[in-house]
C-alpha cells in the first residue's frame, strides 16, 4: 500500500516540475503557461508514460538514463501540435528538441522521486541508456542551436513580383549588406523599396543561410494580409517611396 502511494505521489508530481520551470522562465506569462502546460503534461504522462512506465517495470529498468528517454518520448503527441507544414525541417527539429528536454527533466524527477528506490535491483546495465542520452543529447543539441533564429534588418527592392502570392515564392532583397535571396510566404505582401525585418536560419544539413521576410514595421498588419478586411487590405500601399 505504502509503495502505490509513493508511485501516484511520483506520478502526480513529476509531469508538473518541467512546467513549473518553463512557467518561472517565461515571465510575464508564467500564470498562461503553467494554466496551458500542466494539463498537456499530465495527458501525454497518461497516454505514453504509464504504458512506458509498466514496460521498464516488467522488465525492471530502473535506471535514470531510460526514464529520462521515457519523459523526452512524452514529448511526442506535443511535437505533432507544433509541427508546422511547409516550413524547414530545422524548424520543427528544434521544437521537438526544446521539448524533449523538458520531457527528459519530467522522467528524470519521475525517477528520483520513485524508481530511484528500487535501482538497486535493477537488472540491466545504465551504460546503454547513458549512450543513448549522450547520442540522443548530442544530436538534439545540433538541432537546436542549428535552428536558432534571428532577425535582422532589410529592405526589399524594386523587383517585378505579384503584390501577393498564392504560394511561398523567392524573391532577391538586401539583408545583411548584401544582395540575398529571401522567401516570401504565401499571402504576404511584396512591398517594394520598404524597411523589413527578415528571419535568418541556417540549413540542417549544408548550414547554408535562408532569408524569409517576417514584418514591414512601418506597416505590422500586413503579414496578416488575407485575414484582414478588404478595407484594411486596400490601406497597405505596394510600396514605401
Amino acid at each position: 500500500m505504502e509503495d502505490e502511494k509513493e508511485r501516484a505521489k511520483a506520478f502526480a508530481i513529476a509531469p508538473v516540475i518541467p512546467i513549473a520551470i518553463m512557467s518561472l522562465t517565461g515571465v510575464p506569462a508564467t500564470l498562461l503557461i503553467f494554466l496551458i502546460g500542466a494539463p498537456v503534461a499530465y495527458a501525454c504522462a497518461v497516454i505514453i508514460g504509464i504504458p512506458l512506465y509498466l514496460f521498464f517495470s516488467k522488465f525492471r529498468i530502473y535506471g535514470w538514463p531510460y526514464f529520462a528517454l521515457g519523459g523526452a518520448l512524452c514529448a511526442i503527441p506535443v511535437v505533432f501540435v507544433f509541427t508546422k507544414d511547409n516550413v524547414p525541417i530545422v524548424y520543427n527539429l528544434q521544437s521537438f528538441s526544446s521539448l524533449a528536454l523538458i520531457g527528459a527533466v519530467g522522467g528524470f524527477a519521475f525517477w528520483w522521486l520513485y524508481p530511484r528506490k528500487k535501482f538497486s535491483e535493477n537488472r540491466v546495465t545504465n551504460l546503454p541508456g547513458l549512450i543513448l542520452v549522450i547520442l540522443i543529447g548530442g544530436v538534439l543539441s545540433y538541432v537546436h542551436v542549428l535552428g536558432e533564429v534571428k532577425y535582422i534588418d532589410g529592405r526589399t527592392l524594386s523587383v517585378t513580383h505579384p503584390f501577393v502570392s498564392e504560394h511561398d515564392t523567392v524573391v532577391t532583397i538586401e539583408a545583411e549588406g548584401e544582395t540575398v535571396e529571401a522567401w516570401v510566404p504565401k499571402g504576404v505582401p511584396y512591398r517594394t523599396d520598404c524597411r523589413i525585418l527578415v528571419v535568418v536560419w541556417r540549413e540542417l544539413f549544408s548550414h547554408r543561410k535562408v532569408y524569409s521576410i517576417s514584418l514591414y514595421p512601418d506597416s505590422p498588419l500586413a503579414h496578416q494580409y488575407e485575414w484582414l478586411t478588404i478595407e484594411a487590405q486596400n490601406a497597405i500601399s505596394k510600396a514605401c517611396s
